[in-house]
């Protein structure tokens, strides 16, 4: 049975999420190489720039794209075999779980090629989910986070993963309107638990600018404020500026060896 002397808390299960265009691939792509990133995004063209702003060797870079789950459940159960990577990427959870319905649409569409079984809905000639298929998307986040701390805990190596946020309102019993930002998926209860398996939740976006029609700098909050959620499990300033900075060697790392 360990104790919290056996604890580590070295490497890392870690969400960063925002907006569209908060550079969350970006930073994500400063931690520990050899890294391996599941391209659910399939956009991995837009690291090149920042690759060359810090000298990554691209070769330190491995990537496969994917447009279905059971491809990506197949590395993963590989991985947790054989992992020579430090970093292991999923970007995005967003994409992940599209990619996990549409892979329900292609097996009910080629059943009904191949038997005559329902395909499942279709408008406008157009294949629809259905609510049975979210559950599938549930079932496939939650392996997708069973394999991935699995990863982790046995290879002793850092999970990042990538999701999209959107502003929501919800109203209490008593009728009070809170906005705050959650995680996009098809299925909203799935993605909102996601946070809650992770060391370290991150909020990205954008300050406010004086200037109009100019962007300010780009903060990561590691704190909770009540609208976005955030957390920590190292000595992080609750909110960091970045510009070009390199997030991991110059606030994870210190923060990590700090601790000893």
């Amino acid at each position: 049975m360990p104790t919290m002397e056996n604890i580590s808390n070295k490497v890392h299960y870690t969400l960063l999420k925002g907006e569209p265009g908060t550079r969350k691939s970006t930073a994500a792509l400063t931690w520990p190489k050899p890294m391996y990133w599941f391209s659910f995004d399939q956009k991995m063209n837009a690291l090149q720039l920042p690759m060359k702003l810090w000298n990554i060797d691209p070769k330190m870079i491995t990537f496969d794209d994917y447009a279905e789950w059971t491809p990506a459940r197949q590395k993963l159960e590989q991985m947790a075999i054989t992992c020579p990577y430090k970093t292991i990427v999923i970007d995005s959870i967003t994409s992940c779980a599209d990619s996990m319905l549409r892979q329900t649409l292609k097996a009910k569409q080629g059943k009904k090629r191949g038997s005559g079984a329902d395909a499942g809905k279709s408008i406008g000639g157009i294949s629809v989910n259905e609510m049975e298929d979210f559950n599938a998307e549930a079932a496939g986040l939650t392996e997708l986070i069973a394999l991935t701390k699995d990863i982790k805990n046995y290879h002793k190596i850092d999970i990042i993963l990538i999701a999209h946020v959107i502003r929501a309102d919800y109203k209490s019993i008593d009728g009070t309107t809170h906005i705050s930002r959650t995680l996009v998926t098809a299925a909203k209860k799935p993605a909102a638990k996601i946070p809650a398996y992770c060391d370290e939740t991150y909020q990205f976006g954008w300050e406010a600018s004086p200037i109009v029609g100019v962007a300010g700098d780009l903060v990561v909050q590691t704190v909770n404020n009540g609208e976005d959620y955030a957390r920590t499990t190292l000595d992080l300033p609750a909110m960091i500026k970045l510009k070009n900075d390199n997030l991991y060697e110059k606030y994870i790392l210190p923060a990590i060896n700090k601790q000893g």
